[in-house]
């Protein structure tokens, strides 16, 4: 059964961890832990060696935003086999931050597992669709992984002291998914168009609610233009 669209965040992270934990395995790391909690002790308890892959913050991208475009048109295959058009509100593009920390029994095995995640995402800067986990994705769509730069100092000791812990080497890493609007509309383009005039110095005609515009003498153009009016 396919998962309704607003499912791409979850299916975004868990995508994330999963090819996190393929490229842990392939450098002979079969027992590490993803753990999509906010990294503190009591959600590694018990875990060790684990990683965490925190969704820390989600905002609209600025480069996926465009003011002058507002809806975009959508084709639909019916049971005849006809092609339906409609029309749907413009998707936005969210920017999803992560924070990826790792935990083990040693800050040495801590840093061979940050060093590890590091390479998979340089290794990896889009994922295919194939590898996407859950049916939220179009079937073109590829998962793009980009490294950020570090967090000021600062908001490191903000966000590691509200989790009650010193802080922590981290690397942050985002990437950019759709959000698709579920309601559409019917949209017809137009097949024909018509053009018609009147003369200004034609008297108009009056009814029993008062005068009323209504043209006496009209005659339609052709679009080409050269054809005699009938």
């Amino acid at each position: 059964m396919t998962t309704p669209q607003h499912h791409i965040i979850k299916e975004t992270s868990d995508s994330v961890s999963r090819l996190l934990q393929e490229e842990f395995k392939r450098s002979g790391y079969k027992r590490v832990h993803i753990v999509d909690e906010a990294p503190k002790p009591e959600a590694v308890e018990g875990k060790l060696p684990a990683v965490s892959v925190y969704l820390y913050q989600v905002s609209l991208d600025s480069e996926g935003v465009d003011g002058h475009v507002h809806s975009e048109l959508v084709q639909r295959e019916l049971e005849d086999g006809s092609i339906e058009e409609l029309r749907r509100r413009r998707r936005i593009w969210v920017r999803l931050d992560y924070l990826i920390s790792t935990w083990a029994q040693t800050p040495e095995d801590e840093q061979l597992l940050l060093g590890l995640a590091i390479r998979a995402i340089m290794d990896n800067p889009s994922v295919a669709r194939e590898r996407l986990r859950g049916d939220a994705f179009e079937e073109d769509f590829d998962l793009f992984l980009v490294l950020s730069t570090r967090l000021d100092e600062g908001t490191l000791a903000r966000f590691w002291g509200s989790l009650g812990q010193p802080i922590r080497p981290a690397i942050q890493a985002w990437t950019a998914i759709p959000i698709v609007p579920e309601k559409m509309e019917p949209f017809t383009r137009v097949k024909e168009r018509a053009l018609a005039f009147r003369d200004l110095n034609e008297p108009t005609q009056d009814s029993e609610d008062g005068p009323v515009r209504e043209v006496l003498s009209r005659r339609d153009l052709e679009l080409a233009g050269g054809g005699e009016p009938e």
